[in-house]
């Protein structure tokens, strides 16, 4: 997959700006900060994945003074295929927001999401070597989600029904209900977010054990093979022995026994997949979370977002868009040279970076002959530099 042109009207500082002939390998955008780099990466991701990378309020988007955004993104298909997709959204109230997809409108903003896979690396998703586990749950569900339409729908079935289940525990918890008082309520609920939560389980565990080659090969290839990462998946935390022994649906019912006094008590659900973690580790040691040097979370960082690609790519038999936002300036200079060596040599698809210094782009890419190009933005407007 790769982007052809992309339309920007009142996102951020771009009022008015359109990125056309986009080329197939390396697009890099540079400029000082806040000339609204990042907003290109943005309106591709919205165009992809239907949310911004940098906020979760689209309402932040919208331009100063503006009521409405709109994005128009063109994109072919490794087998030549066109997709243009288009974003408008309306502030209002209330707020409005139209995806369609070859002049064809979405019923659900989750329909666009797996049609143009992309993979995104800024500096803020350190968070996920270092972070707590609701971070390395957001990274498999933006892979799973690209990757499977049917984990994609278990994961929101899961979400609505635990918010539901929620409700219904903190009332309890409020007016001291016991157990028997709110069976007839929660049940259902119950029985929901125990078999949407078991697919999601079920997919994840099998996930880790998709992913670990490629977390290998990626980790390698960063690292030059100096160390070796491991990962393992805990469903709610726990050793996943029990989940292979009783299936996932049997494992949440025999956790639920052992927390549903707790649950009430505290008015929260202590049972599902929004309690798992994804442990990483190199070289076998303790978690990488707690024990990794500065340089070892930056690398496992990278070689997360390329074993993403690679996973994305066997999965959905499309490959990928890479996003680097500012990453660059994160890395030290043998990663920086290594991570762009990658990209140039093609085995990651169309690549997008944004910078605030050119020149190790200058030094290393060649921008003749269309392979690679160069673009500068200043205060929302884009120009090619030549």
């Amino acid at each position: 997959m790769r982007a052809d042109s992309l339309g920007l009207q009142h996102i951020r500082n771009h009022r008015e700006t359109r990125v056309a002939g986009l080329a197939p390998r390396i697009n890099v955008f540079v400029g000082p900060n806040g000339a609204g780099k990042t907003t290109i990466l943005e309106a591709l991701s919205l165009a992809t994945l239907t949310k911004s990378f940098n906020t979760s309020s689209d309402v932040a988007l919208v331009a100063e003074g503006s009521t409405s955004l709109q994005i128009d993104a063109r994109f072919e298909s490794d087998l030549g295929v066109s997709t243009r997709v288009m974003v408008d959204l309306q502030v209002g109230p209330p707020m409005k927001k139209t995806l369609t997809v070859n002049n064809e409108r979405l019923r659900a903003a989750s329909d666009l999401i797996g049609r143009a896979p992309v993979v995104v690396l800024t500096p803020d998703d350190k968070i996920i070597t270092s972070g707590p586990p609701a971070e390395r749950r957001r990274f498999m569900n933006v892979v799973l989600s690209q990757a499977s339409r049917s984990y994609l729908e278990h994961e929101l079935e899961f979400k609505r029904a635990l918010k539901q289940r929620n409700a219904i525990l903190t009332e309890a918890k409020q007016f001291r209900r016991s157990l028997a008082d709110i069976r007839p309520l929660v049940e259902p609920w119950t029985e929901m977010v125990i078999h949407h939560a078991a697919r999601v389980i079920e997919r994840r565990a099998r996930f880790t054990e998709e992913f670990r080659p490629h977390l290998t090969e990626s980790y390698g290839l960063v690292s030059e093979n100096r160390e070796s990462p491991d990962l393992a998946y805990q469903p709610m935390g726990l050793d996943n022995a029990g989940l292979s022994e009783l299936g996932a649906e049997g494992f949440l019912r025999q956790q639920l026994q052992v927390v549903q006094q707790d649950e009430l008590r505290r008015g929260v659900s202590l049972v599902g997949a929004h309690r798992d973690d994804l442990m990483l580790y190199i070289n076998g040691h303790s978690p990488a979370r707690d024990h990794a040097s500065q340089g070892q979370h930056k690398t496992l960082l990278v070689a997360m977002k390329l074993a993403e690609f690679r996973y994305l790519k066997e999965a959905s038999g499309e490959t990928p868009m890479l996003l680097l936002d500012d990453v660059f300036s994160e890395l030290d200079q043998s990663r920086a040279a290594r991570l762009l060596e990658l990209a140039e040599d093609g085995g990651f698809g169309q690549t997008f970076v944004t910078s605030t210094d050119k020149t190790i782009f200058e030094r290393s890419l060649s921008f003749e002959g269309g392979e690679h190009r160069l673009f500068e933005v200043i205060e929302g407007e884009v120009r090619e530099h030549l």
